[in-house]
């Protein structure tokens, strides 16, 4: 669960460079509206303050939280012989760094990271690359996600998607409208994914 970890990032990174701002400000000026921010705020160096931002996460990875349920659906999925992959956003020095200190680095066979794709979602570069490197029938294939852009990077990608909208995500999302995305499938839990996933 990287959001919060993000959050905490900017939030400090923001501290440092004289910036008091609540974490609603953060994560509607830093996280959605990157290029509304630089205009909003030309006394930031862009690329210096992000590269800052990363280095944090990285170095505060212990910091990490996982979502309830998390190890106990990976478990049931892994019993069920379902192949799990992961996308991220994030920088594969930061994926590797989490996966080994939340203890889930043997669960996927297939990674790919934020800086290994040329196009991030919602183009459906990532997903079809995973596809292409697992050898994966899209019918077989659902994606869980937690943002507008997953479920749209999924369904250009041909495959099925789960929206995932945890009580720990409503600051960060406006659920009701991630909903108007028509996903597949809606979970709140982990659990009521890896049902939905055994159940298909």
């Amino acid at each position: 669960m990287t959001l919060h970890l993000w959050l905490d990032g900017y939030r400090s990174e923001l501290k440092n460079l004289g910036f008091e701002m609540s974490d609603e400000i953060i994560v509607r000026d830093f996280f959605y509206e990157h290029d509304k921010a630089v205009l909003k705020y030309p006394g930031i160096k862009w690329e210096p303050f992000v590269k800052k931002v990363h280095d944090y996460m990285v170095g505060h990875v212990l910091l990490m939280r996982t979502y309830p349920g998390v190890y106990s659906a990976l478990q049931e999925l892994e019993r069920n012989k379902i192949k799990m992959s992961l996308v991220s956003s994030s920088p594969r020095r930061l994926v590797k760094e989490a996966l080994e200190q939340t203890g889930m680095d043997g669960f996927f066979s297939v990674i790919v990271a934020g800086d290994e794709v040329m196009r991030h979602k919602p183009d459906p570069e990532a997903f079809n690359e995973i596809i292409e490197i697992g050898k994966l029938d899209k019918k077989e294939v659902i994606m869980l996600g937690d943002s507008h852009n997953d479920i749209i990077a999924a369904k250009a990608a041909g495959i099925s998607s789960c929206l995932f909208i945890p009580p720990e995500n409503k600051i960060f999302y406006d659920f009701a409208k991630l909903k108007e995305t028509n996903p597949t499938y809606c979970v709140e839990s982990l659990k009521d994914f890896a049902d939905a996933v055994l159940n298909k």
